[in-house]
């Protein structure tokens, strides 16, 4: 079968709905996914999907490609990614499928693969599906499967069981006003009810899921959609303020006074309460994090682990490593302590209200005394994806021509890395290929704002030098920090 390579990503599978995606691709990539399970003798996986436009005819179609190999599907319905990654630990299988491309835009659509219990497809992984797409080497089933899908009730009972898991892992003794930000997406079904049990008083915000995310894209790392929450927190004199992406495992955070946080500092905030009852522990996190997390870990005993960018190489690393906790830039946090170790941004929310009522503590006074940098947030630009890591491997070179005393870190580093980096004394400049989808991410940050202007300014006539850039692309996220 002809299929658009550039869709078998780093980790998962994602492409344009209509275009890179139809029912008989993704038919196909079912058939793949289970030829995949079965070589390894899987023969049951727990399906689901968010609110995306193309997701009720892919999830139909990849469920009959998974059937036709054999595969027994428990078909969970509309749901977050945590409640597939739970779904596995509830129904005891190793195989899971969430139909969502997550912080992209409303045309997209994907597929993120477990191979495991809290664990997913790598790069080797998907290149074997992909193969087997190419040359429809299907696994050859004496019988279908059996599909058994959760409805009415028994839907109920599937939800109660995540927000029952969820809530009796945290003790929240204080009662907060929280803004629910869902973007539209898939998380408004979910966490504004779960957020009342757990006693917050909740200010819903674009709670009803519209697979056209008529506000824009769900994604807490875009200074336009944390300015929205911010807003809404100083309106209601609220505590705090989160906002979702589209299929719920990232967030994106507010204090009580409109200050957004990038997930970063949150990052350390979670390092430092989880080292006050784990001293000396390992604690993983990405390359586009700011020195601030490192610093925070080490002032308070622990060992940062940098590494490579992307939800199933962090959650890898946490289990190489035998680290308590683990997170990046973009608002994956992954609890080793007493959780699954998966991304759950439900349950991340409830970490940090716990943490605050275990402290009595603003989050604002949580974290002002953390070393000070000014910080860019996540920048995106567009760039081809037959050009991007191309790009990003001539940039190093630059790095070390133009910084010949700052620590680059890059593939030779870390293998693999898609990003190149440069550690000066006070901050640091990062240029990344995406994993996600054809575009360059950068941050930068500097301890004053001399530093940090002329950081941005070489930021963006570095990235100017490159024809292959597009900058007026529907997957560009805070440009305007680079202005």
């Amino acid at each position: 079968m002809k299929i658009n390579p550039y869709i078998f990503r780093n980790y998962d599978i994602r492409g344009v709905a209509d275009v890179d995606l139809d029912p008989e691709k993704v038919e196909a990539l079912g058939k793949a996914y289970g030829t995949f399970l079965r070589r390894r003798k899987i023969r049951q996986a727990v399906v689901g999907y968010d609110c995306r436009l193309s997701g009720p005819q892919y999830h139909d179609a990849l469920i009959r490609g998974m059937l036709a190999v054999g595969i027994d599907v428990i078909d969970l319905g509309m749901v977050m990614t945590q409640m597939v990654y739970f779904g596995q630990y509830r129904f005891q299988t190793n195989g899971g499928v969430m139909i969502t491309a997550s912080h992209n835009p409303w045309n997209y659509n994907g597929f993120k693969l477990a191979t495991g219990f809290s664990s997913n497809t790598q790069i080797e992984d998907v290149q074997e599906i992909r193969k087997m797409v190419e040359e429809e080497t299907f696994f050859k089933s004496e019988k279908p499967g059996a599909v058994a899908a959760l409805k009415g009730n028994a839907w109920e009972e599937f939800v109660e069981d995540y927000a029952h898991d969820v809530l009796k892992r945290v003790d929240i003794k204080k009662k907060f006003k929280v803004v629910v930000d869902a973007g539209r997406g898939t998380t408004g079904l979910f966490n504004p009810r779960i957020f009342e049990r757990a006693g917050c008083e909740v200010i819903g915000k674009n709670l009803e899921p519209d697979g056209h995310f008529p506000i824009g894209t769900p994604d807490p790392t875009a200074t336009v959609v944390m300015e929205r929450v911010s807003k809404a927190v100083l309106e209601n004199k609220a505590d705090f303020g989160v906002a979702f992406d589209g299929d719920g495992d990232r967030i994106g955070i507010v204090d009580e006074k409109g200050n957004m946080l990038w997930n970063d500092v949150l990052l350390a905030i979670y390092s430092k309460e989880i080292l006050e009852r784990f001293p000396h522990s390992k604690i993983v996190y990405n390359g586009l994090c700011s020195q601030l997390t490192a610093k925070v870990i080490e002032q308070n005993g622990g060992t940062a682990i940098m590494w490579r960018t992307g939800y199933p190489f962090i959650k890898a690393k946490i289990m190489e490593e035998n680290a308590v906790f683990g997170g990046e830039l973009s608002g994956h946090f992954f609890f080793a302590d007493n959780a699954y170790g998966y991304d759950d941004a439900t349950y991340a929310t409830l970490r940090i209200l716990e943490y605050l009522s275990d402290k009595n503590m603003t989050l604002n006074a949580l974290y002002r005394e953390f070393p000070h940098y000014i910080s860019s947030p996540e920048i995106k630009i567009g760039c081809p994806d037959d050009k991007k890591v191309h790009i990003v491997k001539d940039l190093s070179v630059k790095f070390k021509r133009d910084f010949p005393n700052a620590t680059i870190t890059d593939g030779t580093v870390i293998p693999n890395d898609d990003g190149t980096r440069a550690d000066f004394s006070d901050g640091m400049i990062i240029l990344r290929a995406s994993q996600n989808g054809p575009y360059i991410t950068t941050k930068f940050e500097a301890q004053d704002q001399k530093t940090y202007d002329e950081r941005k300014r070489y930021v963006k006539a570095i990235l100017q030098s490159y024809p292959e850039m597009i900058w007026e692309d529907e997957l560009a996220v805070n440009l305007h920090s680079l202005d």
